[in-house]
């Protein structure tokens, strides 16, 4: 019997962008899928994709 509780770490919206920042560009260096990390990260981009 293990009671942990659901903590979710709010993290700070500088620090978030940050690391959105980051992925999507070593997503576009590995020639990944830009639409589909943004959709899983809930991404919004000025121009469509």
């Amino acid at each position: 019997m293990n009671n942990k509780k659901n903590e979710t770490k709010t993290m700070p919206v500088f620090q978030r962008i940050l690391e959105d920042k980051r992925i999507i560009r070593e997503c576009i260096q590995k020639g990944g899928d830009v639409k589909k990390i943004a959709e899983q990260r809930g991404i919004k981009f000025a121009t469509p994709l």
